[in-house]
């Protein structure tokens, strides 16, 4: 074996050894060094609207970066925790989560539920995400004085529209129990099931201030004065 062959195999040997000694090293930090994340300066309790203020800076096992832990204190600004926090330790992104996400809606509305009865709730069968109108039906007074009315005469009634196009974020049955969807029970058919879809009748609603009180009027003239609260789908 001549000089030059031997050169060029030391040489391959020492780049072999540079780049597992390279590739090694990268391993080896990877697993044993550390970064920075946020934890809380002291334990949260749950249902507190975070800002920045409330973490601090700690090191971690860079292992960690990977995992769905919160990374930095500018993503925990205006999130509201689910659970309590504990002090010092990583945030799980499923224990802090965006306001609007945790009331169901936008904080621009408030978020209500009402009673509905299938018969005038489209057959108990509305779904999350669509959106209702909501009538008042109530029998028209009748003027003691008015002498020209007969018993025979057929009563008559009034429907007044309370509140139109409003989003449907929750349904749930008669027990608060999460109603099925339509398409649930259409799977069931499928596989030879017979249909288990539960009807509707609490519907939770995000609407906007100003008609709040007059949902709870008509919900309370439905229930103490014999009218009735008619929910429909509203046009798309």
């Amino acid at each position: 074996m001549n000089r030059t062959t031997q050169f060029i195999i030391g040489l391959i040997a020492v780049v072999v050894a540079l780049g597992a000694g390279f590739y090694g090293r990268n391993l080896y930090l990877k697993e044993v060094s550390t970064y920075q994340v946020p934890v809380p300066i002291s334990a949260i309790p749950a249902y507190t609207v975070l800002n920045a203020d409330m973490f601090q800076m700690r090191e971690m096992p860079r292992t960690m970066e990977s995992l769905p832990y919160y990374q930095s204190v500018q993503n925990l600004g205006e999130m509201i925790s689910t659970v309590p926090l504990p002090a010092g330790l990583p945030v799980a992104q499923v224990n802090a989560v965006p306001i609007a996400q945790f009331r169901l809606a936008d904080a621009a509305f408030e978020v209500l539920s009402i009673p509905v009865e299938p018969v005038s709730a489209v057959g108990g069968q509305i779904r999350i995400g669509e959106r209702v109108n909501l009538y008042q039906v109530l029998p028209e007074k009748i003027d003691p004085e008015n002498t020209t009315i007969s018993a025979n005469d057929q009563p008559t009634f009034k429907v007044e529209l309370i509140a139109e196009s409003i989003l449907v974020v929750d349904v749930r049955n008669a027990q608060g129990v999460a109603a099925e969807s339509n398409q649930k029970s259409e799977d069931n058919s499928a596989f030879g099931g017979s249909p288990q879809n539960e009807q509707v009748q609490i519907l939770t609603l995000a609407v906007k201030p100003e008609v709040v009180d007059l949902i709870l009027n008509a919900v309370a003239v439905s229930k103490k004065q014999g009218g009735l609260l008619w929910t429909t789908l509203a046009l798309p």
